[in-house]
C-alpha cells in the first residue's frame, strides 16, 4: 500500500545518490574562471570520479569473492554522512590550490572530489539493491530522488546566477579583456546550500531504517501488507478471498500475460539491455560532460551555466516520464537510444569546432548548443530509469538485477572518462578560445 511519508523519506535519500557531485559540476561554469585548469576542468575532474570507481570494484569484489557480509544501512548511513562532511569542505577549499610537478592545480577540489565520487559511484552497486527490499513503488521514490540529486543543484544555481562578463578595453595594454560580472551569492554560499540538503538526507535515511515505527500504516481491508525490514525484505500477502471478481484477469489473459513475461525473461534481451545501460551512461557520464565546455562557453560563459543548469532540471523532470510512458519493446528501446545519441554527437561536433564552432556569432548557435544539451540530458535520464526499471520487471524473482545494473552504469562511465581525458588533455582535439575575441 502506497504510503506518503515513506515515498518522501526515499526521494530525499535517493536525493543524495550524486547530489554532491553534481553540485560541483553546477558550479563550472564559475569555476573554470578562477581555476588554473580552465576548460580542460571538467576533463579532470570526470577524471577523479571515476578513480572513485574503486569504491564499487571493492564492493565487488568483497561481495563476490569473499563471504563478508556487509552491514547496509551503517555502511549507507556512514558513506551519507562522509558526503555531507565534504559538501562542508567544498564551501571553504574549493579554490586552494598547489603546485604538483612544476604546474598549479586545483588540489583540494579534487582530493574533496574523490571522496564524493567514491560515494557516489558506490552507491549505484549498494544504495539500489537496497531499495529492491522495498515495493516497487518506492524504487520509482528512488529514482525521482537520484533526479532531485540534478535538480537542486540546478535550481540554486539559476537562482544563483552565472558570473556573465562584459569585455572591456584594458587602457594599459590595450587589450580586450572580460570583466566578470559577481553571481547573486557565492560557490562557498552555494555548497552551504547543498550541506543544508544533505543533512537532510542523512536525517531520511536514519527514519526510514531505524526509524521505521514512526513511519508504520494500517493496511487496507482487502490485503495484508507486511513488511521485514530487520531482514531487508519484503512479503506482499493479498488476501484474495476479498477482491472484487473483476480484479482477476480471466484465465485466457491471464496465460497471454505468462507468455509474453517469459519472452522477456531471455539472457540475450537482458545482456542487450544492460549493453545499452552501458552505452547511455558513456554519452551521460563521459562524453557530454568532458565535451560541454568546449561546445558552450565559445558562444559565452551564459551558454556554458545555462547549458549545465537547464540540462539539469530536465534531467530531474525526465525521471517522471516513465510513470506515464515505459517502452519495453527493444525496437522502441533502440530508436530511442540512437536519438539520444545523435544530439550526443552535436555536442561532440561543436566542441571539435572549438574555438569557433557552429554559429559562432550569432544567438543563435548559442541556442542549439543549449537545446542539444537539454535534450541529449532528457533522454539520457529518461533511458536510464527506463532500462532499470524494464531490467527489473523482466525478472522481479532476481535479487541480482539492480546489482548488476549499477555496475554496468558505472563501467559505461568509466569508459567514457577513459576515452575522452586523453583526447582532451594529451591529444588535445579540442581547443580553448579566449573569452574576448
Amino acid at each position: 500500500m502506497f504510503n506518503l511519508r515513506m515515498y518522501i523519506l526515499v526521494a530525499i535519500f535517493g536525493s543524495s545518490s550524486w547530489l554532491s557531485t553534481n553540485s560541483v559540476w553546477q558550479e563550472l561554469s564559475l569555476m573554470v574562471v578562477e581555476l588554473p585548469e580552465g576548460w580542460n576542468l571538467p576533463s579532470y575532474l570526470s577524471a577523479v570520479v571515476q578513480i572513485g570507481s574503486i569504491g564499487p570494484l571493492i564492493f565487488l569484489i568483497l561481495k563476490k569473492c569473499t563471504t563478508f557480509d556487509f552491514p547496509k544501512a551503517p555502511l549507507i548511513q556512514g558513506m551519507l554522512i562522509l558526503i555531507t562532511i565534504c559538501s562542508l569542505a567544498t564551501a571553504f577549499l574549493w579554490d586552494k590550490t598547489a603546485f604538483i610537478f612544476g604546474e598549479e592545480r586545483s588540489i583540494s577540489l579534487i582530493i574533496i572530489m574523490f571522496f564524493m565520487a567514491l560515494v557516489n559511484t558506490t552507491s549505484n552497486v549498494l544504495f539500489m539493491p537496497y531499495m529492491a527490499t522495498f515495493h516497487p513503488t518506492y524504487l520509482t521514490a528512488y529514482f525521482h530522488g537520484m533526479g532531485l540529486s540534478a535538480l537542486i543543484p540546478s535550481a540554486f544555481s539559476l537562482i544563483q546566477g552565472t558570473g556573465s562578463y562584459d569585455c572591456v578595453k584594458n587602457e594599459t595594454t590595450g587589450d580586450v579583456e572580460p570583466h566578470y560580472l559577481p553571481p547573486a551569492f557565492s560557490v562557498g554560499v552555494y555548497n552551504l546550500i547543498m550541506f543544508g540538503w544533505l543533512i537532510l538526507a542523512v536525517g531520511a535515511f536514519a527514519i526510514l531504517h531505524w526509524g521505521r515505527h514512526l513511519i508504520q500504516f494500517k493496511t487496507a481491508p482487502s490485503s495484508t501488507v507486511e513488511w521485514d525490514f530487520d531482514k531487508e525484505k519484503h512479503e506482499v500477502q493479498l488476501a484474495t478471498s476479498d477482491l472484487p471478481a473483476d480484479v482477476l484477469p480471466p484465465l485466457q489473459s491471464q496465460s497471454v500475460c505468462e507468455n509474453k513475461t517469459n519472452d522477456r525473461k531471455g539472457f540475450a534481451r537482458y545482456c542487450i539491455l544492460l549493453c545499452y545501460l552501458a552505452f547511455i551512461c558513456i554519452q551521460m557520464n563521459g562524453v557530454v560532460p568532458d565535451a560541454q565546455s568546449y561546445a558552450a562557453l565559445p558562444y559565452s560563459q551564459l551558454t556554458y551555466h545555462l547549458a549545465l543548469a537547464i540540462k539539469n532540471v530536465t534531467h530531474a523532470l525526465a525521471c517522471f516520464i516513465p510513470i506515464w510512458y515505459q517502452p519495453t519493446s527493444l525496437r522502441s528501446l533502440t530508436t530511442l537510444t540512437l536519438i539520444a545519441t545523435g544530439f550526443c554527437g552535436y555536442i561532440v561536433l561543436l566542441a571539435f569546432q572549438s574555438p569557433y564552432p557552429f554559429l559562432h556569432h550569432s544567438f543563435w548557435g548559442g541556442f542549439f548548443s543549449v537545446s542539444a544539451a537539454i535534450v541529449s540530458s532528457a533522454l539520457q535520464s529518461y533511458l536510464r530509469t527506463v532500462f532499470t526499471a524494464v531490467i527489473r520487471d523482466d525478472n522481479p524473482e532476481s535479487d541480482s538485477r539492480l546489482f548488476w545494473c549499477g555496475i554496468f552504469m558505472q563501467i559505461g562511465s568509466v569508459i567514457g572518462t577513459a576515452v575522452m581525458f586523453p583526447l582532451i588533455n594529451f591529444a588535445h582535439i579540442f581547443k580553448s578560445g579566449p573569452a574576448c575575441d
